[in-house]
């Protein structure tokens, strides 16, 4: 096995990295022909990842639900003493929720707003499909809220009020 102060490379023979890890893990794990075993774990991953990303988007967005909720809560604490003197407390919660949805968007879905400035200076009618969360709505919404400054109210089915929290 080699030591602490011995590498790899050292001797009359240079070996890749990978090969170097493999060998110290046969010698460590006593294993023979770990290498076979690691390229099927990796085989089974690679296998199996897109059935990982199915579970995973919907798990990331019920947590930012939550986190979203648990956030506007301490908000709510933090501000109880300020709201008796100001006149909207909310603003702050609605940036940070704005920005926290946005930038999930941004990041998992790579989405953007085009033609915001088609949207009327007065009310408006905003008519639009989504799938089966209205997370695309959250993004526009909070998208315009952040280029506009506007919020806008909607007209939902009755399955985004049966949603957790």
């Amino acid at each position: 096995m080699t030591g602490g102060n011995e590498s790899c490379t050292a001797g009359p023979t240079s070996m890749s990295y990978l090969t170097c890890l493999t060998y110290i893990l046969e010698e460590w794990t006593g294993v023979e022909h770990i290498g076979d075993y690691l390229s099927y774990a990796f085989y089974i991953l690679w296998l199996l990842f897109p059935l990982v990303v199915v579970f995973v988007l919907p798990g990331v967005i019920v947590i930012l639900f939550y986190v979203s909720i648990l956030l506007l809560h301490i908000y709510k604490r933090k501000n109880e003493l300020k709201e008796a003197y100001s006149h909207d407390v909310w603003v702050g919660a609605r940036e940070m929720l704005a920005t926290l949805w946005d930038g999930h968007g941004r990041i998992w879905h790579g989405y953007e707003l085009h033609g915001v400035e088609n949207i009327p200076p007065g009310p408006g009618l905003v008519v639009f499909y989504h799938g089966a969360t209205p997370v695309d709505y959250i993004y526009f919404s909070a998208r315009l809220h952040i280029m506009k400054k506007r919020r806008c109210s909607v007209v939902a089915d009755h399955f985004v009020f049966r949603l957790p929290g």
